[in-house]
């Protein structure tokens, strides 16, 4: 037991030694110099990249539109009212034009309308997705 004891107490130790002495010889951060409106000319270090564009698509209104449409979609489904999903999306998709909301959409309608033994209304859907987006392919 005693042994175990030091053990624990020379790594704690150690550990506390290697984080002083890292601490010590970190360079100062310094915040980036101001332009003539006042703004920081750039972004921190930690504001760019993969972290920068996740917060932005949490945030965004695309995202936020995805979540509202999955939460009523479980409140359909919960109230016992899951025939009534497909007009929704339809209406989703007759109110915007938004390539990824669409595209949801008709991803949800193609499921929801899926029937095993008749998968025809999943099919033709996902058809009319297939199609749009076709169309909105760029042209060689």
């Amino acid at each position: 037991m005693s042994r175990l004891t030091l053990a624990l107490a020379v790594g704690t130790s150690l550990a506390l030694a290697a984080v002083t002495v890292h601490s010590s010889t970190a360079p100062a951060i310094t915040p980036p110099a101001a332009t003539a409106s006042g703004l920081a000319a750039s972004p921190p270090a930690w504001r760019t990249g993969r972290g920068l564009r996740l917060a932005v698509r949490q945030h965004g209104p695309v995202l936020q539109t995805l979540r509202n449409l999955r939460e009523l979609e479980r409140l359909y489904l919960v109230d016992g009212r899951a025939q009534e999903i497909p007009a929704l999306y339809r209406e989703v998709l007759s109110r915007t034009e938004n390539p990824a909301v669409r595209q949801f959409a008709y991803r949800r309608i193609a499921r929801n309308e899926f029937k095993p033994g008749d998968a025809g209304k999943s099919i033709a859907a996902l058809r009319q997705s297939l199609d749009e987006n076709l169309r909105r392919l760029p042209q060689p």
